[in-house]
């Protein structure tokens, strides 16, 4: 599915993106503007990023079931 339409990326290319940059050992942190990088591209108007970080971060569990943009949104929901 198409996740960014500004520069036309699947949530398949940003997530494969965000595995090789974490598999790389001198890699950096897989953030939204770091992964379009990657991919050769820029972010643009940005409106993508809440779906993009999700994407990105979903695979980086650390033993939860969420991601961690899920936990950090949840956490942000308790605390009103």
């Amino acid at each position: 599915m198409i996740i960014c339409s500004c520069n036309v990326l699947s949530d398949g290319q940003l997530c494969k993106a965000a595995e090789e940059m974490r598999a790389d050992p001198n890699g950096k942190v897989p953030t939204p503007g770091a992964v379009f990088r990657h991919l050769g591209c820029r972010p643009r108007c940005g409106s993508c990023f809440p779906a993009v970080i999700e994407i990105i971060h979903e695979d980086a569990k650390d033993g939860g079931s969420e991601s961690g943009y899920a936990r950090l949104k949840a956490a942000g929901n308790r605390r009103r």
